[in-house]
């Protein structure tokens, strides 16, 4: 049973490093309220609330007791001082600053939270590389990470990378790469965020958390997969999956084997893609995480799809399931994949009027940060177009994502694009309009 006001603080420093507020870490079964009388070491916790708790933020249950991490028992309110235990005035001016504008964060106030770290930042910000300044700048960049500023999160995250502090110490330099992979990939920067995803999987690999190295490997097989790094991600992903134990986190488990099961769609291993998306179906609770059921309800159907074992009722069960939920959440990108999907499925089954349908929406949905992906899943779409023999509109499409492609570092998927344009005028529909017969080539996925 763990004591307080020791869980408290680390509760709070743990929620606080994730980014997440009191809100964002309750959800079923723990109020917001709930959270704030623990962090102040006012309720203790049963079992079964310390492993939710840890759950949700991606650590190991042991992590949330004070003693367990090797660190000095410290004063309450004192989880950033640092371990000389400094109580300066000045410090302490800065601890209440600090936590003021952690506070605004939390109540999803970023433009008022920013407002305070700058000031904190333009008040002590020449002062030596410390503990407290390091997690001032920390904090900035994930509130102008949260709050749609790029260009400035990007930029605090890459001082912090070069940052003394920083280098000091293996965990902090995974994180902030990890992150930086993570802001990178989001919005369309793939080759940036393959270089700090493999800087974060080398960092994050070696280490005994199996949650640390299976967080950083989803990242950099991510990266692999947009990138057409298939073989290296492949190596990655059965590096990942071989860690993946019931210590790590609901969450963390199943997106670890979404992006491996994706790397196998890659590579053309229609049956490991499978057996990994049914695997990251078992992990989720869609009352916890209805987006990510809905992404493994359409993925798991295009693995089954492709597989090819007159599964095709159950695919269709799949997607009338994802597509309901996937409208309402508005998600452009998931709306785009599902459109993409039901287009191919469409193909194979000789509905080609639904298939247009379908490769319309995909056009006319438009576009979101991920540049690679928009243009990725533009390669796609063209091929439907292909297909029915509209040969105009696929030019036209494979253009765009042959220059979204290359916009945003995915040069595999680049160069299949121009390839395919350039093969266009002697291109024959994938789809025979008889019998609608599937022929090589319809790979929604490669």
């Amino acid at each position: 049973m763990p004591t307080q006001p020791e869980f408290g603080r680390r509760m709070r420093e743990l929620r606080l490093r994730a980014g997440m507020s009191q809100a964002e870490l309750a959800g079923p079964g723990l109020s917001a309220s709930y959270v704030s009388l623990l962090e102040g070491g006012k309720r203790v916790p049963s079992p079964e609330v310390v492993a939710e708790l840890a759950e949700r933020l991606g650590v190991a249950p042991r992590s949330l007791h004070a003693e367990d991490t090797g660190a000095p028992k410290q004063e309450a309110g004192d989880e950033i001082a640092g371990s000389a235990g400094r109580y300066a005035p000045g410090r302490i001016d800065l601890m209440e600053l600090l936590f003021r504008a952690r506070k605004e964060e939390e109540e999803g106030a970023f433009d008022a939270a920013a407002e305070q770290l700058t000031a904190v930042l333009d008040r002590h910000g020449d002062g030596p590389p410390d503990d407290m300044l390091w997690e001032v700048r920390w904090s900035l960049a994930r509130v102008h990470g949260r709050n749609g500023r790029v260009d400035e999160s990007r930029l605090l995250l890459r001082q912090l990378l070069d940052d003394p502090y920083t280098r000091s110490s293996t965990e902090r330099r995974e994180r902030v790469a990890r992150h930086l992979a993570e802001l990178s990939l989001r919005n369309g920067d793939l080759v940036a965020g393959l270089r700090f995803a493999q800087l974060a999987w080398t960092l994050a690999e070696p280490r005994q958390e199996a949650s640390v190295a299976v967080r950083a490997g989803t990242v950099l097989v991510n990266a692999c997969a947009w990138s057409g790094h298939r073989r290296w991600g492949r190596e990655v992903a059965d590096a990942l999956v071989a860690r993946i134990s019931d210590e790590v986190p609901w969450r963390q488990r199943s997106a670890a084997y979404r992006e491996s099961a994706r790397l196998g769609l890659l590579t053309d291993d229609y049956a490991q893609a499978r057996t990994w998306f049914e695997r990251a179906l078992e992990q989720i609770d869609p009352r916890q995480d209805i987006n990510a059921w809905a992404e493994a309800q359409y993925y798991l159907a295009i693995a089954e799809f492709l597989v090819d074992q007159g599964l095709d009722e159950q695919v269709d069960e799949r997607v009338a399931r994802a597509r309901p939920v996937i409208e309402v959440l508005g998600h452009t990108s998931m709306l785009v994949h599902l459109a993409v999907l039901e287009g191919h499925l469409a193909l194979g089954r000789g509905q080609h009027d639904r298939a247009r349908l379908m490769a319309d929406a995909a056009v006319d949905a438009g576009a979101w940060p991920a540049t690679h992906e928009v243009g990725v899943n533009l390669l796609w779409t063209a091929r439907i177009y292909r297909a029915l023999g509209d040969t105009s509109t696929a030019a036209a499409v494979y253009r765009r994502a042959g220059e979204l492609c290359e916009q945003g570092g995915a040069m595999h998927f680049c160069a299949s694009a121009w390839r395919e344009l350039a093969e266009l005028p002697a291109a024959q529909p994938l789809m025979d309009a008889a019998d609608g017969t599937r022929r090589p080539g319809r790979n929604p996925a490669s």
